[in-house]
């Protein structure tokens, strides 16, 4: 007698979720270790020693110190600007709330090398900044006098690059701490305020907003955190004159890992890479507390079933959104406007001629680099090849995580939850390098392969999908899967009615986030593919940008392909945000 039908989907579910946590768990651990094994091999180095001899690797204590600068500066920056933006939204009933909403969120999906050219037209010589005296840049006027009376060298990159940061996480102090004040009962603080230890706004700041939105703050904060620390493009762009452990991964990366050769590179790859994953598991673990805390309290405000508001805008509240929508949007009319403008220098001064010229050049490319056609055609190959991969992929493991937290398995549905995340405690580019020394390695010939990127573009998207996933998975109703077990449908069908139906909307938020960050991915990309016939669109930017500036058109031709990058990456956007949920809540 055969099984029914039942018993067998059951077991094949279960082989299924098996899988794809053995094959993520695989995919995204082996690289590293294929890594750190042949940099060992390569240094003679224990990791532990490495480790304690980080501080004698060429500038290595140097990076660390400005990396953690920059990080901690960028995190307090992103919370002093994003917060009166979500208190502002959250507090007032506002007209096209969702549009404000998805502008301020724009930043997040825009390709770092996108955003790095935008800060860099605003920054530049004739830049709308340098108008008004503050030359960031070339660190004139009043810049310049700071420098020379504090003793800082380049206050304006470091400036310029905290604050591409902060534009860069701002949606995430949206995304969580707007939800939370919005799910505050006004009645609380009228409450407390009639009460003793409420009279003062100091008093109502320590006993009712620091307890309701501190963990919110904190989780978006860690995340800003995380996300500067691994940057790569702003700080290759914004402060050329400074290193990051991440950009002095890349200047070495190349060298390292060949027996015999540039031992140094390899001495300084392997020990910055164990010291900055460290670091950044540290603070992954610090986010995921932080995030159930967050959970916790947001279930809480929930319960109260309330979205209540204080009534119309005041004018400081339009006048916060107003600049909150501007500071998102500068770059990317900056970027625009920079592709339709030449520039010209006559009798020592430097005027901006409007011409499509940088468009034509930049679409069919020339002798040293590849036309915006080809890379836009490489680049979109590689979204809907990670596509077919991670959503998949990550929508199994958020259903897994669910399926262990519901069977009562708390700790091992904690446990996959933070190794999904892995991925982002490595960095885009220490996967790259992961790939290409674990590569090396194991199996030289894979460098031919054409779909090589892919596979750093997989490990990068999917923890995404999983923080996508796993939200709409607990705010299913149990009560579909009931009655769907009433009508006595098919497992097939029961998942399809009481599932799928109600997942579509944050499949497709899901699955746009991973086209848009895998056309933008820059830091693994740069190692594999930054030569040849591979190049994606967000390698040619840099590349142009890269090249000598004797040629007016160059500039030009560098911002017609941002350009270009920027609006398939809106497109993405505007896909993802038609169809996420009023109140998703998922931080991303």
């Amino acid at each position: 007698m055969s099984p029914p039908l039942k018993t067998i989907l059951s077991s094949s579910e279960k082989s299924v979720r098996l899988l794809a946590v053995v094959l993520f768990t695989l995919g995204s651990t082996l690289p590293f270790v294929y890594a750190l094994t042949r940099l060992k091999y390569v240094t003679g180095w224990s990791a532990w020693q490495a480790i304690c001899e980080f501080n004698t690797v060429y500038g290595g204590m140097d990076a660390l110190k400005f990396t953690l600068l920059e990080a901690v500066a960028s995190s307090l920056l992103t919370v002093l600007i994003g917060l009166p933006v979500a208190w502002c939204l959250s507090r007032y009933k506002w007209k096209r709330i969702r549009m404000l909403r998805a502008l301020i969120a724009v930043p997040f999906v825009t390709p770092s090398i996108v955003a790095a050219m935008g800060f860099l037209s605003l920054i530049r010589q004739d830049g709308v900044l340098t108008k008004i005296g503050i030359d960031l840049r070339l660190e004139t006027g009043i810049v310049g006098w700071f420098a020379d009376a504090s003793g800082w060298n380049h206050p304006g990159h470091f400036l310029a690059l905290i604050i591409a940061h902060a534009w860069f996480n701002l949606s995430l102090m949206i995304r969580f701490v707007e939800p939370t004040l919005s799910s505050l009962d006004p009645a609380w603080e009228e409450q407390l305020s009639m009460l003793p230890q409420g009279k003062s706004r100091i008093a109502r700041m320590k006993y009712l907003w620091i307890p309701v939105i501190g963990p919110a703050v904190f989780c978006a904060a860690a995340l800003s955190f995380l996300f500067s620390f691994t940057s790569f493009a702003l700080v290759k762009w914004m402060t050329p004159t400074s290193h990051t452990l991440e950009s002095l991964m890349a200047e070495a990366g190349s060298s390292a890992g060949i027996v015999g050769y540039r031992i140094d590179s390899s001495e300084l790859i392997y020990s910055v890479a164990l010291v900055q994953f460290v670091i950044l598991l540290l603070t992954l673990w610090i986010t995921s507390l932080l995030q159930k805390k967050y959970s916790q309290r947001l279930s809480l405000l929930s319960e109260q079933g309330v979205r209540k508001h204080h009534g119309t805008p005041s004018v400081a509240a339009h006048i916060v959104i107003f600049f909150g929508v501007m500071f998102t949007l500068l770059p990317f009319i900056s970027v625009f406007l920079s592709s339709l403008q030449v520039r010209n220098i006559s009798e020592g001064s430097v005027e901006r001629n409007w011409t499509l010229d940088g468009w034509r050049t930049a679409w069919d490319g020339d002798m040293s680099t590849m036309g915006v056609a080809e890379a836009m055609s490489n680049s979109i190959i590689y979204a809907v090849c990670t596509l077919l991969i991670a959503l998949p992929l990550g929508w199994i493991l958020a259903s897994t995580i669910f399926k262990l937290e519901q069977n009562g398995w708390s700790k091992t549905s904690k446990l996959l939850d933070l190794a999904c995340m892995l991925p982002l405690a490595v960095s885009a580019l220490m996967v790259g390098l992961g790939v290409l020394l674990g590569g090396l390695r194991w199996y030289p010939e894979m460098f031919g392969w054409f779909l090589l990127p892919v596979y750093p573009h997989v490990l990068l998207t999917v923890p995404f999908v999983v923080r996508v996933m796993l939200p709409a998975y607990h705010s299913l109703d149990p009560a579909f899967s009931e009655q769907c077990q009433m009508l006595n449908l098919s497992p097939l069908r029961s998942w399809y009615h009481g599932k799928l139906m109600f997942l579509r909307g944050p499949a497709v938020v899901a699955g746009s986030l991973t086209l848009a960050f895998s056309l933008g991915e820059f830091g693994a990309s740069w190692l594999l593919v930054r030569s040849g016939n591979w190049d994606t669109l967000s390698i040619v930017v840099d590349q142009l940008m890269s090249r000598p500036n004797f040629d007016p058109l160059i500039h030009t031709t560098a911002m017609a392909a941002a350009t270009m990058l920027m609006l398939l990456t809106f497109t993405l956007f505007i896909l993802a945000e038609r169809f996420r949920a009023h109140d998703d809540r998922s931080g991303f």
